[in-house]
């Protein structure tokens, strides 16, 4: 049976909404991310990372395609300095 179009606007409309509230979602989980990480020093940041890559690793749930995916996405963006401590990082984990 076919779709009338306004049955399909409908349907885009509310697919339109979803994907505005998983963005909206995915901000407020960032934000809270900044919140909850903002006040660590370096030190505290890096032991939660390798923390957080440690029970993903235990879990299976460390990706490391995506992880490489996600480098190489910012890698562009970065000056020199900042590509050192990045791959410093990464080669921590």
């Amino acid at each position: 049976m076919k779709k009338s179009l306004r049955e399909s606007l409908k349907t885009e409309s509310a697919e339109s909404k979803n994907a505005n509230r998983d963005e909206f979602n995915s901000r407020a989980d960032v934000n809270t991310l900044i919140n909850e990480y903002s006040g660590m020093s370096e030190n505290e940041l890096m032991q939660e990372l390798i923390s957080a890559t440690a029970r993903q690793k235990a879990e299976g749930r460390f990706d490391g395609e995506s992880l490489k995916k996600g480098v190489n996405a910012i890698l562009p963006m970065l000056n020199d300095q900042q590509k050192k401590k990045l791959y410093e990082i990464i080669g921590r984990l």
